[in-house]
């Protein structure tokens, strides 16, 4: 094999994401098609939420509509989709030390019965990750049968989106706006380790969430992902289809010190990928199911997350 096709592999998954895509939470790092390759590229990414609530809803639903079939009034169908559009890169400065990048266009919209009752556009949180090889492979041709690699990673996420959207005159809720207000930082922790045509990869990003000027905070939150993947070249391409899990974990937030018992949650999702590179040319699709929503009440349940992404890899190899 002339040049090392995956090593990088799993900066995690198609992307590293946080417990809520529209406050900016994804950061994709991306597969490369030559080791320690920067790249740059555009993900596109969509999340559907749905569930019920009681009563007659007003325009703004307390948080994101919830769950909640409490006695009284008419039942509600509550529907979220947030869909992100985001420009990435990433770029190696050293056999081990690189630094990648986001920023997020985001496009929300929340509908109760099929018909809008919030939507927005806009610019989200940008991201900055710098992330280490502790241990592992550096430059140089993929002669070994086995490799690996365990990266460490911190970052901050830069509040750049704005806080103060509104709907037909009432401002939107903190979870549904395109920013968060706060300085946040990042902590990851990724391991790859592949053969020739198998491997595997696990992952842990974890968000500290800082406190908004009007008192709000988001609650700190963390992702695990996890994969087995297949190496398959087909005529000068390389296909990557994956399988495995992805964990949502997030605290519940809070408004000066109290929290809202009623939001924050676990999910678990299955997770489908395939990725193909040509050249260097990368292509990366996934699909996540939700299999358990143990969320609060005010929240509503996550039903699939969809993720596409285009990338380009240059310079060192």
């Amino acid at each position: 094999m002339k040049k090392p096709i995956l090593t990088i592999l799993l900066s995690l998954s198609v992307m590293i994401a946080m417990a809520c895509d529209q406050c900016s939470c994804g950061l994709l790092l991306g597969v490369q098609p030559h080791d320690h390759a920067s790249n740059i590229g555009l993900q596109w990414r969509m999340r559907y939420l749905q569930g019920e609530r009681a009563g007659a809803l007003p325009v703004q639903i307390p948080k994101h509509g919830g769950h909640d079939h409490g006695a009284g009034g008419t039942l509600e169908r509550i529907e979220e989709f947030y869909a992100v559009t985001e420009l990435f890169g990433q770029a190696w400065l050293s056999d081990r030390f690189s630094l990648s990048g986001s920023l997020p266009v985001l496009r929300n919209s929340r509908m109760v019965n099929g018909e809008n009752t919030a939507r927005l556009t806009g610019i989200g949180d940008p991201m900055l990750l710098a992330r280490y090889a502790v241990l592992g492979s550096t430059t140089g041709l993929d002669t070994a049968v086995v490799r690996h690699r365990l990266t460490v990673g911190l970052g901050v996420k830069v509040p750049l989106g704005r806080t103060d959207v509104s709907w037909q005159g009432e401002r939107l809720d903190h979870d549904f706006q395109p920013g968060t207000g706060t300085w946040d930082g990042l902590l990851s922790l990724e391991y790859m380790v592949r053969g020739r045509q198998w491997g595997a990869s696990a992952s842990v990003l974890g968000r500290y969430n800082g406190g908004a000027a009007d008192g709000h905070r988001m609650g700190n939150s963390a992702t695990i992902t996890a994969e087995l993947f297949r190496i398959i070249p087909v005529k000068g391409v390389k296909l990557l289809p994956s399988v495995g899990g992805y964990v949502e974990m997030a605290r519940p937030e809070s408004n000066y010190g109290v929290q809202e018992e009623d939001t924050g949650g676990n999910v678990l999702f299955s997770h489908l990928g395939l990725r193909l590179w040509w050249a260097n040319l990368g292509l990366a699709a996934t699909w996540q199911h939700a299999l358990i929503n143990d969320l609060g009440t005010a929240m509503t349940p996550n039903r699939e997350r969809f993720t596409a992404g285009i990338s380009y890899s240059f310079g060192r190899e």
